[in-house]
């Protein structure tokens, strides 16, 4: 004999609560995980440059708002991903001259998306809007 499996009102407002509250305590916990890395600060910096006027302006953001600083790093040095020899022919893709925000057209909500650029074996991949902790 099957019984009836009854839910009630406040366990669905706790299940509800306690999903709600784990995703953003996972979503903080990424975003607080951030650090500086020196190499990718490095390779990405024209583009903080150009965004913030210079090496003043990006002095400046850098020293008033850290965390907001790490977030726009992580977007242009982690917010995609390059699979390497993705085609036969073509020359290798420098990671460090890749303007991320050229190809934020093609980023997609909640899938990755491939691009093949002209003249490259490797693929460029755009991480899904979803999974961004920056968006430009």
């Amino acid at each position: 004999m099957g019984g009836v499996f009854i839910v009630k009102k406040p366990l669905i407002q706790f299940s509800f609560i306690f999903c709600f509250s784990f995703c953003f305590v996972l979503a903080e916990a990424q975003v607080n995980s951030l650090e500086l890395n020196a190499e990718k600060e490095k390779l990405f910096q024209r583009y903080m440059l150009a965004r913030h006027s210079g090496s003043d302006g990006l002095a400046e953001f850098k020293r008033d708002q850290p965390h907001e600083y790490l977030k726009e790093l992580w977007y242009y040095s982690s917010s995609f991903y390059i699979k390497r020899d993705y085609q036969k022919e073509g020359v290798e893709m420098n990671v460090g001259a890749i303007d991320i925000s050229r190809y934020e057209y093609a980023r997609k909500q909640t899938e990755e998306i491939v691009l093949l650029l002209t003249g490259y074996k490797d693929a460029l991949v755009l991480l899904p809007i979803d999974q961004l902790i920056y968006k430009p």
